[in-house]
């Protein structure tokens, strides 16, 4: 479609949530599937096409045919609407981590021999996650499960290390959701996960098994220096800014940035490093893309900070009938610059905190944190900039 210059169509697959359901079936030419593809864009995307989304939709549907070919046991519909704003405390949907991630990541603890309650005891673990004394007890001697699993564990510890993934009271491959998000969060605990190595390790493995589902585990706060974990959907880390740099490497048609937006979605900001490297690729490449297309020359080797002086003395920063010079354009410009030099600031952290080199056994490096700053900060910049220069 970008080679075909069908830009309102790219841009709606570019920006969109996207869900691909079965939604029917059709007993034409001895039976036929019918698959619906929902594209669910923002609002300030949807509204300009809104008059032309059927006759944009047809055009989605007849590229899809042309990569497809004419396959006959199934037709392919196309659906564009906005994006569904949820109220505070709704669920997001299609948020689902499956039953095969569920299993990826405690067979990896199993097949780790990861002592799931740390630096605790079984109870003193399973009551931070389940209300012990309200679940029932397998031994007779004891009214609760608390009971039996001190008996067990505790007393006795006749039982093996394994028991808590086949015991059907916490059913961990099948339990809710959220009881097992706040599992494997706890897992990862300071309290529980005494060894920094360890932790590291196992929040990477279960990042790397949750990804798939599009969530992950996220920094929330620090107890001693040491991060505490909550799991969240992946679309609240770089999923909107991403998005946002995408529509503007449509406009500039751009296969250099597209070619790093590939980069960036395969690792998200699981390799913070690589992340920041990016960051800084994407606004050195939106500067020169548009000071190309304003032929305005600069220096081959120019880095960010030349780049960005001669941005802003090319486009006007101030909206059409607000002198360049009027109250708050100084902020403004003051602004601009730095959201433009943080990805240039944090380039220089991947030498000190990256992966390049050895490192010793307390070295802490990049943070998935600053992954989301220099990204963050480089998909406002883009979209500001790349505003301001078409409007003129």
């Amino acid at each position: 479609m970008r080679q075909k210059d069908e830009i309102d169509a790219f841009r709606v697959v570019t920006q969109a949530d996207i869900e691909i359901a079965e939604t029917g079936y059709d007993n034409w030419n001895g039976g036929t599937k019918i698959w619906t593809l929902y594209l669910r864009i923002p609002v300030s995307l949807f509204v300009p096409i809104e008059n032309r989304r059927e006759a944009i939709a047809s055009t989605i549907k007849d590229n899809i045919k042309i990569i497809l070919g004419d396959d006959r046991s199934f037709w392919v519909a196309v659906e564009i609407s906005p994006v569904r704003i949820l109220a505070s405390g709704q669920g997001v949907p299609d948020g689902k981590i499956s039953e095969r991630t569920r299993a990826a990541i405690l067979d990896e603890m199993r097949a780790r021999n990861t002592v799931w309650y740390g630096g605790l005891d079984e109870i003193g673990f399973l009551s931070r996650v389940f209300d012990l004394s309200s679940m029932p007890s397998f031994d007779s001697r004891y009214s609760n499960a608390e009971g039996d699993i001190w008996q067990h564990c505790v007393n006795n510890d006749d039982w093996p290390l394994e028991w808590i993934y086949t015991d059907r009271r916490f059913r961990l491959y099948g339990a809710e959701q959220s009881i097992f998000l706040k599992f494997i969060c706890e897992v990862l605990h300071p309290v529980v996960r005494k060894d920094d190595s360890e932790q590291d390790l196992l929040a990477e493995a279960f990042n790397g098994h949750l990804r798939t589902d599009g969530w992950e585990l996220v920094e929330d706060a620090l107890i001693q220096g040491r991060p505490v974990y909550v799991a969240q959907r992946k679309i609240h880390a770089l999923g909107g800014s991403v998005q946002r740099i995408k529509a503007v490497a449509a406009t500039l048609n751009s296969d250099t940035l597209y070619e790093d937006l590939r980069r960036l979605e395969r690792i998200g900001d699981s390799e913070p490093g690589e992340a920041i490297a990016l960051a800084k690729e994407i606004v050195e490449s939106c500067c020169k893309l548009i000071l190309d297309d304003r032929a305005v020359a600069y220096p081959e080797k120019a880095e960010i900070p030349e780049l960005l002086k001669i941005i802003r003395s090319e486009i006007k920063i101030m909206p059409d009938g607000i002198d360049e010079n009027a109250k708050g354009a100084k902020e403004i410009k003051g602004i601009l610059t730095s959201l433009g030099n943080i990805a240039h600031m944090l380039a220089p952290l991947r030498n000190a905190y990256g992966k390049g080199h050895g490192r010793g056994r307390d070295f802490k490096g990049l943070q998935p944190r600053h992954a989301r700053l220099a990204i963050g900060a480089a998909s406002t910049f883009v979209d500001f900039v790349l505003d301001r220069h078409l409007s003129q």
